[in-house]
């Protein structure tokens, strides 16, 4: 059994998150040749409005419950496995990966007190090396490696923001509901998620001609058709994690 949930008050993959500083950091390199491991446990992970249609040709797109649904690409049907990180930490080919986890160890992130943002890290994450890999900074200042970070990590940030949004008025307009899938594999065993949401169609009937041209000048028409979509990459995972019959001779 499974339930997913908003995102814990620390951000999935991080346990601490310090911000970038030269002074600190200057000795760090950025290798990302180890791949993925990280993500190895994540059953989902938020996406942004930018991606939900490259996000819906591999992983079913989800809403969280609660009262600021989040949207999510769904990567697995246990909790704590991700059915597309591989053992020697590559994601599966021809596989979309996540623009979220392919910002980390990177995030920005808004100080309490001064409500400014800065960017800030995991210092313990394996693709931040000594020894090999990009280094992060040069003479004091923030190289094309760092500076390529940050700039996707801001693109995310906004697109997720966007995400936000578009989940808060589909909600508004009471068109997600909550729901729970049962799995039930041919070769025995199965599983179930619970807390999540999806958007019922038939609704769409009743939202009003303005709110749907709104909605079209925002783009979000194509995200609720990925969405929708994206119901059929269930069958991916079912077939991904299915236990395996014995073979027999």
């Amino acid at each position: 059994m499974s339930e997913m949930t908003a995102r814990p008050v620390m951000p999935l993959f991080f346990k601490r998150i310090v911000g970038v500083n030269p002074s600190l950091h200057s000795g760090l390199r950025l290798d990302r040749s180890g791949g993925y491991g990280f993500s190895a446990h994540a059953q989902s992970v938020p996406i942004g409005l930018g991606e939900f249609e490259a996000v819906a040709q591999h992983y079913p797109i989800l809403f969280t419950t609660g009262a600021s649904p989040t949207a999510v690409g769904l990567l697995g049907l246990t909790e704590g496995a991700n059915l597309f990180v591989q053992p020697d930490g590559k994601w599966r080919p021809d596989t979309y990966v996540p623009a979220y986890v392919r910002s980390f160890p990177f995030i920005f992130v808004e100080d309490d007190k001064t409500k400014t943002l800065f960017v800030g890290m995991e210092p313990d994450a394996d693709c931040l090396r000594p020894d090999s890999g990009a280094p992060l900074f040069e003479d004091g200042k923030p190289t094309p490696a760092l500076n390529d970070a940050i700039q996707f990590c801001q693109a995310f940030r906004d697109n997720l923001a966007a995400a936000s949004a578009f989940g808060r008025a589909l909600d508004a307009q009471g068109l997600l509901e909550d729901e729970e899938a049962t799995i039930n594999f041919t070769a025995g065993g199965g599983t179930r998620i619970r807390g999540f949401k999806i958007l019922k169609p038939e609704r769409l009937d009743k939202v009003s001609d303005e709110t749907y041209l709104d909605w079209r000048r925002r783009g979000w028409i194509a995200a609720i058709y990925a969405h929708l979509y994206s119901s059929a990459r269930w069958g991916r995972l079912i077939e991904l994690s299915a236990p395996r019959s014995p073979v027999t001779h």
